[in-house]
C-alpha cells in the first residue's frame, strides 16, 4: 500500500507540476481551440456536405485524427474533450441528417464517433497503463539509486568503524603492553620486578630436570643506602639506584636476568652453568665496579654491596628456597664486615 501511495503521489506531483507551468496551459489551450475550431468547422462541412459520402468520409476522418490528437497533445482535459465533441457530433448528425432530413447514407456519421470514442478511450487506457509503468520504472530507479547511496553511506560508516576499532585495538595492545610491563618490571630501574624474577626462577627449576641445567642466584643488597637516601633525600637516592643498576647491567651478561626486588636490594640470575670460582670472578667484578665513585648532581656519592650465592641444585630446588638461601648467604656477608661475596655453603 505504501509502494502504491508513492507511486500516486508520483504521478499526481508529476502532472501537477506539468500543468501548473505557465507555458504548458498556454500551449494547452491553444491545442485545444485548434482542435475545437476544426471540430466545428468538420461539423459545418458535414451538414452542408451530407449527400455527398466521400466528402463526409474525409470529414468523419479529420474528427478522428483531431480527436487522437487532443488525447495525445492535450494530456489534461484532452480525453474528455475529445469525448464530449464526439458524443455531439453523433447527435447533431443523428437527428439533424440521418432522423431530420432523412438521410440515412449519412449514418456512418453517427457511427464514426462512436467508434473514435472507442478507439481513443483504449489509446487513453493504454497510454495511463504505459505512465504507469514509466512512473513505477522511475519510482523503483529512484528507490534504487537511495538504496545504493545508503548502502554507500552504511559502507562509508562500517569503513569509519572498522578506523575506530583499528585505533582502538591498537590503544587496548599498547595499554596491555604497558600493564604487562608494569605487572613484571621495576618502575624506577626498569630492571624486571621480583614477580618477573619468580617466574623465571619457576620456570628454570621446570625444565632443568629435562636439561639437567644448573643455575645461581645471586642476592645482592646495598650497603649504606638507606644513610645516602635519608640524608640527600629521595630525589638523589633514585637517581643513585638508577645509576647502580645501569652500572650493574653494564657487567651482566646477556644470557643472565638482573632484576630488582624492591628499596636497595637485586637479584641477578646466572643462567650459564659455571663453577664456584667462575661464579665468584663474575659477582667480585659486579662488587668492585660499584665501589667507584657515583657522581649524582655533582655531588661524589660512594657505596658498596653484599652479595649471598646460592647454586641449583646443591643449595636449593625451587625459587623459595633459591632465593631463601641466597638471602641468608647475603646476611652471612652483612656479619663478616659487608661489602663482599658469601656463598651459602662457604664457612667462614
Amino acid at each position: 500500500m505504501e509502494r502504491i501511495k508513492k507511486i500516486t503521489d508520483l504521478k499526481k506531483n508529476y502532472f501537477e507540476n506539468k500543468t501548473t507551468s505557465p507555458e504548458s496551459k498556454v500551449a494547452s489551450r491553444v491545442k485545444v481551440v485548434i482542435c475545437l475550431i476544426l471540430y466545428f468547422t468538420a461539423i459545418v462541412l458535414e451538414l452542408r456536405l451530407s449527400a455527398t459520402t466521400s466528402i463526409a468520409g474525409v470529414v468523419a476522418q479529420l474528427q478522428v485524427m483531431v480527436s487522437v490528437y487532443l488525447v495525445v497533445a492535450v494530456r489534461d482535459k484532452g480525453y474528455q474533450i475529445a469525448v464530449a465533441i464526439n458524443i455531439l457530433v453523433a447527435l447533431i448528425v443523428a437527428f439533424i441528417v440521418v432522423i431530420g432530413a432523412g438521410n440515412l447514407s449519412a449514418i456512418p456519421g453517427v457511427i464514426v464517433p462512436i467508434c473514435t470514442i472507442i478507439t481513443i478511450s483504449i489509446i487513453t487506457f493504454y497510454e495511463k497503463g504505459f505512465e504507469s509503468k514509466l512512473v513505477e520504472a522511475t519510482e523503483q530507479k529512484k528507490e534504487l539509486s537511495n538504496l545504493y547511496d545508503e548502502l554507500a553511506s552504511t559502507e562509508k560508516k562500517i569503513l569509519q568503524q572498522n578506523v575506530k576499532l583499528k585505533e582502538l585495538n591498537r590503544k587496548m595492545k599498547q595499554r596491555e603492553v604497558r600493564l604487562n610491563y608494569l605487572a613484571f618490571t621495576d618502575v624506577l630501574t626498569g630492571l624486571p620486578n621480583r614477580e618477573m624474577l619468580i617466574n623465571k626462577l619457576d620456570s628454570l627449576v621446570e625444565r632443568s630436570p629435562e636439561q639437567h641445567q644448573h643455575f645461581a642466584v645471586v642476592f645482592i643488597d646495598l650497603d649504606n643506602y638507606k644513610k645516602i637516601n635519608d640524608y640527600k633525600g629521595h630525589y638523589i637516592g633514585d637517581l643513585l639506584m638508577k645509576a647502580i643498576a645501569d652500572r650493574i647491567k653494564k657487567i651482566v651478561f646477556q644470557q643472565d636476568m638482573l632484576g630488582r626486588l624492591g628499596g636497595d636490594e637485586f637479584t641477578l640470575i646466572i643462567q650459564r652453568d659455571l663453577s664456584e670460582t667462575e661464579i665468584f670472578a663474575y659477582v667480585e667484578k659486579i662488587r668492585t665496579a660499584l665501589l667507584e665513585t657515583f657522581v649524582i648532581e655533582n655531588m661524589d656519592l660512594h657505596i658498596s654491596a653484599s652479595f649471598g650465592v646460592a647454586r641449583y641444585p646443591q643449595d636449593g630446588i625451587n625459587a623459595v628456597e633459591l632465593l631463601n638461601y641466597s638471602d641468608i648467604a647475603m646476611y652471612k656477608a652483612k656479619e663478616f664486615g659487608k661489602n663482599r661475596v658469601q656463598f651459602i655453603n662457604e664457612r667462614v
